[in-house]
C-alpha cells in the first residue's frame, strides 16, 4: 500500500475539489488569495507564471482521475470506508465529506468504499459499522453526533479498526462524552469563526434585521449560530449601530419541513431581511420562504451561492481538505499516530477552513469590496479578533436576539 504523503498531486487534488467539487480557484482559502486580491493579479495567472503548468491542463487531468480509471471504488470491501446516513451527492454536507475521501483515496491508488443507514432505524448506525469490518476496511470514516454514539459503543471492540470522526466524539447512551480510543481520531471545526464572519459581513452590507434557523442544538449549528451572533454584534459595534435586531430559532430537524417554512414566512412578512439556514436540508424551506417574500439567505458548511441568487453568501468549512489531510496523515504514518490517536483536531482560519466564499464564486456583496473582508480575515489569523467558542450559553451582545 502507498505509504507516502500526497504533496503535489494531494494539493492539485485539494485545489481542484475541496468540499463539493469546485475548482482551484473557487476552493483555495482566502488567505491564499490576499496577495493576488490586494495586487489585482488573477490566481489562476500567478498559479500559471509560478509552475509553468497551465492550471486548465492540471484540472483536466485530475478531472480523468475522479472518472476512477482504475476501478478504486468498490461497492464494498473498500481499505477506506465512509459510512453515511445520507446522500453523497446532496451538493453540501454528505457530498463535501465524501469528496474528501476521494480526493485522497483517487490519488493515493487506494481502494474505497460506502455504506448508507437508514436514518429512521437508530440501530443502523452500528450495523453498518460491523458490516465494514466485517467487510475489512481498515479505516472508517464517518460523521456527525449518531456516529458519535456508534462509534463511542464499537470503539474497544473493534480496537483494531481505525476510525476518522468527523464533526463529533465518541459519547454513550446517556450522550457524555466518552474517552477517545487511541484508534480514533476526530475532527472538529470552528464553526464559529465562519459564523462570525457571515454575520458580520450581513451588517456591513447594511442588513439590519436578521435570522437564523438552526437544526437541532448540537455543537456544530451552536457554534455557527452563536459565531454568527457575535459577528453581528462586532459589525454592529463598529459601525456605531443601534438598530440591529436577530430573530433565533431551532427547528429540531435538519430536513426541509413545512414548520420550518411557515418560521421563514412569517419572519420575513415581520421584516426579517436575511436568515442564516444552518443545518442540512432545512434550507431548502427557508430559500422557498425567501423567494415567496422577497428575502435573502445565508448558506453554510458549503458555497450554496449557486443554488440561488437569493443566497448572499455561505458560511463554509473547508470540510473535504480536513479529511483529504487526515487520510494523507494516516496512511503517511501506518495509522494514526502519537499526535493524532485518541485526539481531537480542530480546524478553522488557521488551517483555511472557515471562511466565507470569495474566490471563483459571485461575490453579491454590494456596499463591501473583498479587500474589507480580507482584511478581517487577516486580523481573525493573527489572533486580533477573537471570537468565542463557547456553546454552554449565547454569547453575552448588546444587540437584541429574540430566541424562540
Amino acid at each position: 500500500m502507498w505509504k507516502g504523503k500526497l504533496g503535489l498531486a494531494g494539493l492539485i487534488l485539494i485545489l481542484f475539489l475541496t468540499g463539493c467539487g469546485k475548482s482551484a480557484q473557487e476552493t483555495a482559502s482566502p488567505a491564499e488569495n490576499e496577495t493576488s486580491e490586494e495586487t489585482g493579479q488573477g490566481t489562476e495567472e500567478d498559479t500559471e507564471s509560478g509552475s509553468g503548468v497551465e492550471m486548465s491542463s492540471w484540472r483536466e487531468s485530475v478531472q480523468k482521475m475522479f472518472e476512477d480509471p482504475y476501478g478504486d471504488y468498490v461497492e464494498t470491501g473498500g481499505e477506506i470506508a465512509f459510512l453515511t446516513d445520507g446522500s453523497v451527492e446532496d451538493g453540501g454536507y454528505n457530498e463535501a465529506i465524501f469528496n474528501g475521501v476521494r480526493m485522497y483515496a483517487l490519488g493515493a491508488g487506494t481502494s474505497f468504499s460506502c455504506y448508507r443507514a437508514d436514518p429512521n432505524a437508530p440501530e443502523s448506525y452500528q450495523e453498518i459499522i460491523h458490516r465494514a469490518v466485517e467487510d475489512k476496511a481498515g479505516l472508517i470514516v464517518c460523521a456527525g453526533d449518531v456516529f458519535g454514539k456508534a462509534v463511542g459503543a464499537l470503539q474497544g471492540m473493534y480496537s483494531q479498526t481505525s476510525f476518522l470522526l468527523v464533526d463529533a466524539v465518541p459519547y454513550d447512551g446517556e450522550g457524555e462524552e466518552l474517552p477517545i480510543a487511541e484508534n480514533v481520531h476526530c475532527i472538529l471545526f470552528h464553526e464559529e469563526q465562519a459564523g462570525y464572519l457571515a454575520g458580520y459581513m450581513a451588517v456591513w452590507e447594511g442588513y439590519r434585521n436578521l435570522g437564523f434557523i438552526g437544526g437541532r442544538e448540537e455543537p456544530a449549528v451552536l457554534r455557527y449560530g452563536y459565531g454568527y451572533l457575535q459577528g453581528i454584534n462586532a459589525a454592529a459595534k463598529d459601525l456605531s449601530l443601534d438598530d440591529v435586531a436577530v430573530n433565533y430559532w431551532y427547528a429540531d430537524t435538519y430536513a426541509a419541513d413545512i414548520a420550518v417554512r411557515e418560521k421563514a414566512d412569517g419572519w420575513y412578512e415581520s421584516g426579517t431581511q436575511i436568515i442564516f439556514a444552518c443545518g442540512g436540508g432545512l434550507y431548502e424551506s427557508v430559500l422557498e420562504a425567501a423567494e415567496n417574500q422577497d428575502g435573502l439567505m445565508i448558506g453554510v458548511d458549503v458555497d450554496q451561492c449557486r443554488i440561488s441568487d437569493r443566497v448572499l453568501t455561505s458560511a463554509v468549512k473547508n470540510i473535504g481538505a480536513a479529511v483529504t489531510d487526515a487520510l494523507d496523515e494516516y496512511y503517511a504514518d501506518g495509522g494514526w499516530s502519537e499526535a493524532d490517536a485518541g485526539q481531537v483536531k480542530r480546524y478553522g482560519v488557521e488551517e483555511g477552513c472557515a471562511a466565507i466564499p470569495v474566490v471563483d464564486s459571485e461575490w453579491r456583496f454590494k456596499e463591501i469590496p473583498t479587500t474589507h473582508f480580507f482584511e478581517i480575515y487577516k486580523q481573525m489569523k493573527r489572533g486580533d479578533r477573537t471570537v468565542s467558542d463557547a456553546i454552554d450559553a449565547p454569547p453575552e451582545i448588546a444587540v437584541a436576539v429574540n430566541f424562540e
